[in-house]
């Protein structure tokens, strides 16, 4: 999307930038241009408000599953279960 030159963006150039801005950060120039059309325009600052929230939720999403999974270990019983059980399907 070609924002450069103007001053004031459209609701599309808008969404474009502010998802945009979860990935990469923004040129000096299209962070003004957001800003300035979030200022006039509350349907993109909901969807800005919106995006930033299910980013959030991902990486705190995320962050709990990283912690819960180093802590998960299986006990020596449970592995034979599991060696038997795949023992049993390949005779099968």
């Amino acid at each position: 999307m070609n924002t450069k030159g103007k001053m004031m963006i459209t609701c599309e150039e808008s969404t474009f930038l502010t998802s945009k801005k979860q990935q990469d950060k923004l040129s000096t120039s299209e962070h003004l241009q957001l800003f300035f059309h979030l200022i006039m325009c509350k349907y993109c600052r909901r969807f800005a408000n919106q995006i930033s929230l299910i980013t959030k939720a991902i990486f705190r999403m995320r962050q709990k599953m990283e912690q819960q999974s180093t802590h998960i270990c299986l006990t020596d019983e449970q592995k034979e279960r599991i060696q038997k059980a795949l023992k049993d399907q390949q005779a099968n």
